[in-house]
């Protein structure tokens, strides 16, 4: 009989599996989470799930009800709209100033990982849309962290949990995966450059692009 392990800090555990579930469709919007059936499928105590909710429910992920307990939230059209009007305002912004900062190693690394993709497409390959999403969110992060305004930095980092969620939405609504990566491959280049204008412009196009994606689910 496995022994349910009784550390606070695993909460982690349980966050990620939730999150997981959420991501991949193994659980649904508005789903009950039950504490006791997640601590027995994470082999942890009662505690930490507790942690892990409060965490999931800060990122978006889970809705806490008093009384009731904790539920898959939902994303509707106005969460949408609300998210895309905060990214459309400050991360061309953001990118102004990151543009000069991110390191050259980084830059190179993003743009081979997105060629790589390019490259299985037109192999034939398939190329899953968790992987495109979590791509998508990692270049984004990216200028969230070297973005030179410390306020605008602090007010991003926070929804870059939450936008991982609508970044898969996007890739789930793309009927075309080359066009995304075409996307990504041209901000690369404009970053290369180190034009703050060029990557503002073109940053703002991109993310009023996944807005338009997300919105036709709906």
């Amino acid at each position: 009989m496995n022994t349910v392990v009784k550390d606070s800090r695993l909460w982690t555990k349980a966050y990620e599996w939730v999150k997981d579930s959420v991501l991949n469709g193994g659980l649904e919007d508005g789903e009950p989470l039950s504490e006791s059936r997640l601590a027995t499928l994470v082999n942890i105590s009662r505690t930490p799930i507790r942690e892990a909710f409060r965490a999931l429910a800060r990122d978006g992920y889970v809705n806490l009800i008093p009384g009731k307990g904790a539920f898959v939230s939902a994303i509707s059209v106005e969460d949408v709209k609300e998210i895309y009007e905060v990214r459309k305002l400050l991360e061309p912004f953001a990118a102004r100033s990151a543009v000069r900062y991110i390191p050259e190693a980084l830059i190179a690394e993003i743009e081979d990982r997105w060629r790589e993709k390019e490259t299985k497409l037109k192999d034939g390959r398939e190329v899953s849309l968790r992987e495109i999403a979590a791509l998508d969110m990692e270049f984004h992060a990216a200028i969230t962290k070297y973005t030179q305004n410390e306020r605008i930095r602090n007010i991003l980092s926070p929804y870059n949990a939450q936008i991982e969620r609508f970044q898969l939405l996007s890739a789930k609504s793309l009927s075309n995966l080359f066009d995304t990566i075409g996307q990504h491959l041209d901000l690369v280049e404009r970053i290369k450059k180190r034009d703050g204008g060029e990557i503002a412009c073109l940053l703002l196009k991109h993310i009023e692009s996944s807005e338009e994606n997300i919105l036709r689910l709906y």
